[in-house]
């Protein structure tokens, strides 16, 4: 069967649950006789009722499904259960056994996966409207949120974390598969979709989904976790535990794509590459960015050494507006790794793999920092309405207190675009914020145009146009997606927004700024 036929037949069979609708699989593989996994189902589920005569029938029509999960010596702990999804889904863990055997060591957990958590997912993972079910994304790789670069905390024991986005049953299978016999727990990761399921929403948060926890030895037992309510019909799992774990995966991640898309703006402006950290925070009008952490100056080599890769293989970045435009994602354009976060380089981007860009909305009033479809951060702006002009720009400039203060008329950062008059600043009329009452610059409130300062540089493309991000979303998050007024990524909350050490001097006072507010 084609790919494509075979993708078409899954999404319509995954429509509904094939657990919860033993009719619907009746009709399903009448018109689909050649999906083997769908009569493998159904003849479990006659084999429930006690009758065997048509469960044979219906083995038999799997073939090597059947093969594959009955005579592999698959021991479950306790009966399958019968039709009924609600014994299936009785806690938040199943637990499942298997003898350990080569390629099929990992089948016994694809088997409970695929019976209990994929008819859920697999909608999920459409990006489909149903209703009250929030849109995810999911599929495996590896990445850090708005939370200090202060001591970092270590995962719990055993803990690997691997981010969604796509690809939920190819990347679950490399988990599995790659997951060998050692204990711990296999976190899968994903990003709410925007409503117009255009952009994968990094600025509400990356939230675990599900998770595969091995307690080794030589049974190979493993149980599942569901931490969210819309992956199954249960009782979610307590993921306190991996919050803060996230949230430091989450800020690596953003410090990666900022000093990323810092050497990429410092081989734009030279033609080269830099050879020290220091080249990126040099003094006004040389300052890209502020100063670097830590943890940036460490993982400079390994960035730079990625970004000569994607240089030498002539690959461009694709433009996150007309991708929206098209209704399309934009494609990764480095491999994805199948190994867990904990052992993805620091420099790794992923999945934050583009240059940071600036996108503007004037009918919305909003800002968005991202990296190709996905929302880095949302704020609130204040525009001029037509004042305000439309097309592509760049920073071409930025400055510390412009005009030698921080309560000025421009705030406490500015952003020239593209060497005109216009500009991204902050402002000492914190009331225009969401309203057209500037003469053509984009107003922010203080902590958003600081936290913004920190994490884009020189050559920033800016796009402003109109319908072009997503509808907030009421429940705000990290970034401020929703309607209410931001100030930072923390919501209010400073040690929570992007911050980076000040180890330059990017002020200019000399120079009388004539913006047009």
């Amino acid at each position: 069967m084609k790919d494509k036929n075979r993708m078409d037949q899954l999404e319509r069979f995954f429509q509904h649950n094939p657990i919860e609708d033993p009719l619907y699989l009746k009709k399903y593989v009448k018109e689909h006789p050649d999906h083997k996994m769908a009569w493998y189902l159904l003849g479990r589920e006659y084999a429930a009722q006690g009758k065997e005569g048509k469960a044979a029938y219906c083995f038999a029509q799997s073939g090597e499904i059947y093969e594959a999960f009955e005579r592999q010596k698959i021991a479950f702990e306790g009966p399958l259960p019968a039709s009924s999804s609600s014994a299936l889904h009785k806690g938040a863990m199943t637990t499942v056994k298997s003898k350990p055997s080569g390629k099929g060591k990992w089948l016994p957990l694809m088997v409970m996966l695929f019976l209990l958590a994929v008819p859920a997912a697999m909608d999920l993972a459409k990006n489909e409207d149903t209703g009250n079910v929030p849109k995810e994304t999911f599929a495996a790789a590896p990445a850090a949120a708005n939370v200090p670069a202060t001591p970092k905390q270590d995962a719990p024991s055993g803990v690997k974390l691997y981010f969604s986005n796509g690809d939920w049953g190819n990347k679950l299978q490399q988990v599995l598969s790659s997951s060998g016999s050692g204990a711990g727990e296999s976190v899968i990761m994903g990003v709410p979709r925007s409503e117009d399921g255009k952009w994968n929403e990094w600025n509400r948060s990356v939230k675990p989904l599900i998770s595969v926890e091995s307690h080794g030895g030589g049974g190979g037992s493993a149980a599942l976790k569901y931490y969210q309510s819309q992956t199954c019909s249960c009782q979610v799992a307590d993921s306190s535990k991996l919050v803060p774990v996230i949230a430091n995966w989450m800020h690596e991640r953003e410090q990666a794509i900022v000093l990323q898309s810092a050497i990429q703006a410092y081989q734009k402006k030279t033609g080269t590459l830099p050879e020290k950290p220091e080249q990126l925070s040099k003094p006004y009008p040389d300052n890209l960015l502020p100063g670097l952490s830590p943890e940036m100056q460490e993982a400079f080599p390994q960035a730079v050494s990625k970004v000569n890769e994607i240089a030498k293989a002539g690959k461009a970045p694709q433009d996150p507006v007309q991708s929206a435009d098209k209704n399309e994602q934009p494609k990764q354009e480095l491999k994805e790794q199948a190994e867990p976060s904990s052992s993805q380089p620091k420099a790794s981007a992923d999945p934050l793999l583009e240059p940071l860009r600036i996108v503007i909305d004037t009918d919305k009033h909003r800002l968005a920092l991202v990296s190709g479809d996905f929302i880095i951060r949302n704020y609130p702006v204040g525009l001029g309405g037509e004042k305000t002009p439309q097309g592509e720009f760049f920073i071409s400039e930025k400055v510390r207190n412009p005009n030698g203060k921080s309560n000025g008329e421009f705030g406490s950062r500015g952003m020239t675009l593209s060497d005109t008059l216009y500009a991204i600043h902050g402002t000492n009329k914190p009331s225009s914020i969401g309203k057209d009452e500037s003469h053509g610059c984009v107003r922010m409130q203080q902590a958003d145009i600081e936290e913004l300062y920190n994490m884009v540089t020189h050559e920033t493309k800016v796009t402003i146009g109109k319908g072009v991000l997503p509808p907030s979303n009421p429940d705000g998050g990290n970034g401020n997606g929703g309607e209410n007024p931001g100030v930072g990524a923390g919501g209010g909350k400073p040690d929570q927004s992007f911050g980076l050490p000040l180890q330059t001097d990017d002020s200019n006072p000399s120079k009388k700024y004539k913006w047009l507010d």
